[in-house]
This record gives structure tokens, C-alpha cells and sequence, in this order.
């Protein structure tokens, strides 16, 4: 894969956005619940699989190594990269079809979305309870996490699903 020099410029924008949105939290448990996952979700569906694996993975790592979480950086940096690969390639394939019905782009559209997310949702939350498990050296206390990563998801699904169809319109436009 080549990347333009435009193509670095959109990732560490986006990947800024991404820790930014990130550091928007509220610890819960050894977990936290935060705004990280609706910027990767966001990304995914407005700019496709590459641009959200990148940012998901680059934003999440540097919000780690500037918490002082640095054991968490490796386990981020995969599984926030793929959860932002899953949303941009499952929301952005012109070949998934949800249901063959003529109309109704938009519901269309905003499914497939929701699917992309529960997907890229259900992959993160098995990826940092092995995370939660290997660090932490503890089953339970990974399990009792798992409210906060369902939480997160759950958040970043509200926000980006109306966010991701508001900006559209403006980003055709302009990119």
C-alpha cells in the first residue's frame, strides 16, 4: 500500500482526533469509559478502512504512552487498529448489502453502519479482555471490565452513527 503525502496528513489528523477524544473519560472499575472509540467508529465510516486502522491504532498508542499506560500500547495499537479497519471496510462496502429493497439508502446506509460497529465493538471487547487478562494477570478483573469497554462502544455507536451522517454531506463537498 503507498500513502501519499496527503494520505500522512488525514492519518495524523485523525489519529490526533482519536487521542484527543480519548482523553474524554471517566474511569470505571480499572477500566474507563471514553469518547476514543466514537472518533475510530467516526473515522471508519467517513474514511474507510486504511485511514481508521491507522488513526485507531496511532491515537490509542499515543493516549496509552501519554498515560504512563505504556503496557497497554502493543495491545492498542492492534486491537483499536483492527476495530477502525472493521468499522471503514464493513461500512464502506458497496458489496454488503443489508436487504435488497429499492430505496431507503439512508436506513440502508445507517444498518450497515451499526453493524460495522457491533462488530468492531464485539472484536475490542474480546481483545482487551485477553489485554485485561495478560496485564493485569487476573480473569476477574477482566471480566468485571467488561461493562466499560460495552459502555464505550455503546457510547461511540450513539455518537458516531447521527455525527458520521451529519458530516458527510460537508466532507463530499469538500474532499
Amino acid at each position: 500500500m503507498k500513502l501519499k503525502t496527503q494520505d500522512l496528513a488525514k492519518i495524523g489528523l485523525l489519529s490526533a482526533l482519536c487521542m484527543v477524544a480519548t482523553f474524554i473519560k471517566i474511569p470505571f472499575g480499572q477500566a474507563m469509559i471514553h469518547l476514543g472509540s466514537a472518533a475510530i467508529f467516526t473515522t471508519g465510516i467517513l474514511f474507510g478502512g486504511k485511514y481508521a486502522g491507522f488513526a485507531g491504532a496511532l491515537g490509542s498508542t499515543l493516549f496509552d504512552i501519554l498515560m504512563g499506560m505504556s503496557a497497554y500500547t502493543l495491545w492498542s495499537f492492534v486491537i483499536k487498529g483492527i476495530s477502525g479497519f472493521l468499522v471503514g471496510t464493513i461500512s464502506n462496502d458497496k458489496n454488503l448489502i443489508i436487504w435488497s429493497n429499492k430505496g431507503h439508502t439512508y436506513i440502508r446506509t445507517m444498518i450497515k453502519n451499526i453493524v460495522a460497529i457491533l462488530i468492531a465493538s464485539l472484536w475490542t471487547l474480546i481483545g482487551y479482555i485477553i489485554a485485561w487478562t495478560v496485564v493485569l494477570e487476573n480473569f476477574e478483573v477482566a471480566l468485571a471490565n467488561i461493562p466499560a469497554s460495552l459502555l464505550s462502544s455503546g457510547l461511540g455507536l450513539i455518537v458516531a452513527i447521527p455525527l458520521s451522517a451529519l458530516l458527510k454531506k460537508t466532507l463530499n463537498k469538500y474532499i
